[in-house]
């Protein structure tokens, strides 16, 4: 049947005719894809990234630009006559002298203050049987103060057929030498008396507050033992004291007001032993 024509003249389809059918072999062809858009956006990040490589470049930059120059001042400081040693004070010393100390030390005047490791010289210090603690404190530009502690001796102590001093611990502290002679008790431990070592410190505290008629400059011997406890001989008045180790500071005070009763009566040189245990007091006279 032939087309029939409209008035523009282009041919109308025939009722048979697919309206969808495409033109040529009857496929749309996909619209192109935009590129212009993805090509920007990787534009954006090469330029981030290099803003953040060259701000990370200049932040290393300055950290090793700084830190040479910490060396350089730190090379410095340490060598610079500036902070040459020049004064030593030592406090807290009897027992040694301020040379041996120095000696021991290490420290040179003339050595740069910065350059001293002080934990090293503390823990040189230390060794010394009479240090007991150490600090140091450094003065800039030339000053150290060395600051100690020495163990106070409050025995003699027998040991290898020499005698010795020893703290309040029990602890040995170095050979009695005509150099550091002091006039100290002897102390015996006896069978048992081990026992009694953790309180011999608190004891000889308490031997200096007990109101005793005596000091313990006076006591010319201490022995320790499970047998008598803490027993002590008063040279002066040729008298021997002990004092049991149970519930040993009610046994002192009972032993103190003892001998404060007897030296009122004036009978104090005819007793010859005594004796304080489980809160009461026995005595022995000549």
């Amino acid at each position: 049947m032939p087309a029939i024509l409209t008035k523009t003249r282009h041919p109308l389809r025939n009722t048979y005719t697919s309206a969808h059918r495409a033109a040529g072999n009857g496929r749309k062809k996909p619209a192109p894809l935009a590129r212009s858009g993805g090509l920007g956006m990787e534009t954006a990040h090469v330029r981030r990234a290099l803003a953040w490589l060259t701000g990370l470049a200049v932040v290393l930059a300055a950290f090793f630009g700084l830190s040479a120059g910490l060396m350089q001042l730190y090379r410095y400081c340490t060598t610079s006559g500036h902070f040459a040693i020049e004064d030593i004070r030592i406090d807290g010393i009897s027992q040694l002298r301020p040379d041996e100390v120095i000696a021991l030390s290490g420290l040179k005047k003339g050595d740069n203050c910065l350059s001293v490791h002080i934990p090293d010289i503390e823990k040189r210090l230390v060794q010394n049987p009479w240090i007991e603690k150490v600090s140091i404190k450094r003065e800039l530009p030339h000053r150290f103060i060395i600051s100690i502690q020495e163990r106070n001796p409050q025995f003699w102590v027998l040991k290898n057929d020499s005698l010795y001093y020893l703290d309040k611990n029990g602890v040995l502290i170095a050979p009695v030498e005509s150099q550091n002679f002091q006039s100290l008790p002897t102390l015996d431990i006896g069978a048992g008396g081990e026992e009694a070592l953790p309180y011999l410190s608190d004891f000889m505290s308490q031997i200096g507050s007990a109101h005793l008629p005596f000091d313990t400059s006076q006591i010319s011997w201490l022995r320790v033992s499970a047998g008598k406890g803490f027993e002590l001989y008063w040279e002066n008045k040729h008298l021997s004291l002990s004092i049991d180790f149970k519930q040993w500071q009610r046994n002192l005070r009972r032993l103190a007001l003892t001998l404060d009763d007897i030296k009122k009566r004036n009978e104090i040189d005819k007793v010859r032993e005594i004796r304080a245990a489980d809160g009461q007091v026995w005595l022995e006279k000549i």
